[in-house]
């Protein structure tokens, strides 16, 4: 884990990556993940708006790269720091990536009164969840191609 010093510059690395955001007209929202041994591994930026991504926040677009540079889909170990507290999808992004800690400059409810009211993410799936609609078709089509992958004919 992390010290103290090392927790307190990278709390204050991902301020000064929200400041650049802010300065070039993003969003304040900032995500840098850094490794046991203290070295930054992935920066990330919310870049929504950018995009036209609904899903590149910050802490995803980080995970993103660190998984890339790191060849894999987990990063245990990890500290992701966040100038805003993750939403309900970061932390969900966060879990998957199996990340162990995480360090919040901002929570929910102090960025809400700064007009970035998300709290809606962390509310029950069953509460937000849009209508699904299953289609019935034969068990033959329908999973083949899961029955592919598993024999490896991929």
């Amino acid at each position: 884990m992390l010290d103290t010093m090392q927790i307190n510059y990278f709390a204050k690395q991902t301020i000064a990556l929200a400041e650049q955001q802010v300065a070039k007209g993003g969003l304040p929202f900032s995500s840098m993940i850094v490794n046991q041994q203290g070295d930054c591994i992935a920066e990330g930026l919310n870049q929504v708006n950018q995009l036209n991504d609904c899903t590149a926040h910050a802490e995803i677009q980080a995970i993103r790269v660190a998984c890339e540079k790191l060849g894999c889909t987990s990063l245990p170990g990890t500290t992701l720091f966040a100038s805003g507290e993750p939403c309900g999808l970061c932390y969900l992004a966060i879990r998957l990536a199996k990340i162990t800690q995480v360090v919040i400059l901002l929570d929910r409810d102090e960025v809400k009164q700064l007009g970035f009211d998300y709290l809606w993410t962390y509310q029950s799936q069953h509460e937000i969840t849009p209508s699904v609609k299953r289609v019935d078709l034969s068990n033959e089509f329908k999973l083949a191609p899961f029955i592919r992958y598993q024999k490896g004919l991929a």
